[in-house]
């Protein structure tokens, strides 16, 4: 098995309890925290004043948990069975995140669920882990997914352009 195995392709019926999905590392920028903190208006100060933050516990500026979150979120790559988000549940920021720390996504399938004969609801424990094996964030993701192969591949094969006949 691959050290890094962060591609979850499967439908809701293929998934296992215990299952596990690793990422590669992504270290988080100086320009990600600032473009954060455009984006979304959070220009709290321990994440966007160097001074003041030099004067807190940390010493340093943090880098926002729910940044932190979508980054973890892109290290696991979800393929198109997912229908949607159904929600995060005991969400904790465990350790702080610093600018130029790198993360690492973990997702283990902790949960499922049958909705209905279509769907079913998958839970994942979400942790992120810093470059010395910390996990400073973790939650528990539930995702909307497809049950069976045969209607991903239906689904996704009306997406894609027929071809012209000549």
């Amino acid at each position: 098995m691959s050290l890094i195995n962060n591609q979850i392709y499967q439908t809701f019926d293929e998934l296992e309890e215990g299952q596990v999905f690793n990422s590669g590392g992504r270290t988080i920028t100086e320009t990600d925290v600032v473009n954060y903190c455009a984006l979304t208006g959070n220009w709290i100060a321990i994440h966007s004043n160097t001074l003041y933050a030099s004067k807190t516990r940390f010493g340093k500026r943090l880098v926002q948990g729910a940044l932190t979150y979508s980054i973890a979120t892109g290290l696991i790559q979800f393929g198109l069975g997912i229908q949607a988000n159904y929600g995060i549940d005991n969400m904790r920021f465990l350790k702080p995140v610093l600018i130029d720390d790198t993360v690492f996504a973990k997702a283990t399938v902790i949960g499922k669920k049958v909705k209905d004969e279509k769907y079913g609801v998958i839970q994942f424990l979400m942790q992120v882990l810093n470059q010395d094996g910390d996990v400073v964030q973790q939650g528990e993701w539930s995702l909307l997914m497809l049950r069976k192969r045969e209607d991903l591949d239906a689904l996704v094969a009306s997406t894609l352009p027929a071809p012209k006949k000549a």
